[in-house]
């Protein structure tokens, strides 16, 4: 019943082999806590993390037994490698919790590098006077720059750097960006005096969300991870709506939940959105930059490939020779195991058989697509 009521929108299905996707860790803020979301579980109590966050929800759906949330309210990027100061305690760095063995990462981090709850509130108090006007916009910006957008795009090499601190502990994990859902009205209008913001910077403060989670959906293409899109599933549920239909609280908080952040409603909604990506397929690993150290090599020399790997995977290699008609035919097959980053393939003179002539090496990715790349043995 569970599965079923969480996954209504998605397609996850009932009883879904979750021995293929544990063990599981959720790293992130208070986003993915869920402060005063109830239940109130884990230690130090200062992080007031949730057992009905969306991680937690995510794991009981999909019946996955070996399970840990190290997330942490006000945590940003610094916290996945250092402790994080909490009320009764410290939060040990969160990247700390991953592991060779883990198979599914998520993350949801970086809305408190930028400031992007502190500078809600900074607006609503400069709003309260300004129903109308740019007061948010205007604040932030200085000499034609915006501060926040500045920020973001700040943020992104901290994002990429913890995507890739993820993959070299977990090398073989899938890895899930969840990205910040849609805490305000999309049409400007708002709901003063709830939520004292002007119609212009409630639309300025949607338009961050929007590049925010832009910046995140690129860092985690550019770095081998998914991005999970929480923001379009929320529409029409913002701090304006109604209760019930409201799945994030306001600065006056009608169910229990932080001020601005997702209540349990909106706990389900972003549980909903990582299923779907979680049930969907893999993308393949992606290899990069194949090259040959160098062009020519003397029989009896070694030939030595590299290449990137967004993560580890097992490569295929087929070595052909070209014949005397430029036809390629297939002289050898091997495989390698690729580690997360760079990689060193060597091919003796074994490999080619100590026969001069041009070769091509084609290197595949399990699943993934072929890169091929070309040098020659002289005599």
């Amino acid at each position: 019943m569970f599965i079923a009521a969480l996954c209504a929108a998605c397609t996850l299905p009932a009883g879904a082999a979750a021995a293929e996707r544990g063990p599981y860790v959720a790293l992130g803020d208070s986003y993915t806590a869920a402060p005063l979301v109830l239940n109130l579980v884990g230690d130090p109590p200062g992080c007031v993390r949730s057992d009905h966050n969306y991680p937690s929800l995510v794991a009981r759906a999909l019946g996955i037994a070996a399970f840990g949330d190290v997330s942490c309210s006000s945590a940003t990027t610094a916290h996945m490698t250092n402790p994080q100061p909490v009320t009764l305690g410290a939060n040990p760095p969160q990247l700390g919790a991953l592991g060779a063995g883990t198979e599914l990462v998520t993350v949801g981090i970086g809305g408190n590098d930028v400031g992007l709850v502190g500078a809600a509130v900074t607006c609503a108090q400069l709003g309260a006077l300004a129903p109308t006007g740019t007061a948010c916009r205007s604040h932030f910006t200085t000499g034609g720059e915006d501060r926040l957008v500045a920020r973001i795009a700040a943020t992104a090499p901290k994002i990429a750097a913890v995507i890739q601190g993820i993959r070299e502990r977990s090398p073989r994990a899938r890895i899930a960006v969840v990205g910040y859902p849609d805490v305000l009205p999309r049409t400007g209008t708002g709901c003063y005096p709830l939520v004292p913001l002007s119609p212009d910077d409630v639309r300025y403060f949607d338009s961050l969300l929007v590049r925010m989670n832009a910046m995140l959906a690129e860092q985690a293409a550019a770095n081998g991870a998914e991005f999970v899109d929480t923001y379009f599933d929320s529409i029409g549920h913002d701090v304006c709506s109604l209760p019930g239909a409201k799945w994030f609280e306001g600065l006056v908080p009608t169910a229990v939940a932080y001020p601005l952040h997702p209540n349990a409603l909106g706990m389900q909604s972003m549980a909903r959105s990582v299923a779907r990506v979680i049930a969907g397929p893999q993308p393949p690993p992606a290899l990069s930059e194949l090259a040959r150290t160098r062009r020519t090599i003397k029989r009896g020399s070694t030939a030595r490939l590299r290449y990137r790997l967004d993560r580890a995977a097992t490569v295929a290699v087929v070595l052909r020779r070209a014949t005397a008609g430029r036809r390629y035919v297939v002289v050898r097959r091997l495989t390698s195991e690729g580690s997360f980053g760079e990689n060193t393939l060597a091919l003796g003179a074994r490999a080619y058989a100590r026969r001069a002539g041009l070769y091509s090496a084609e290197a595949t990715p399990a699943g993934g697509v072929a890169q091929v790349v070309r040098f020659r043995v002289k005599r």
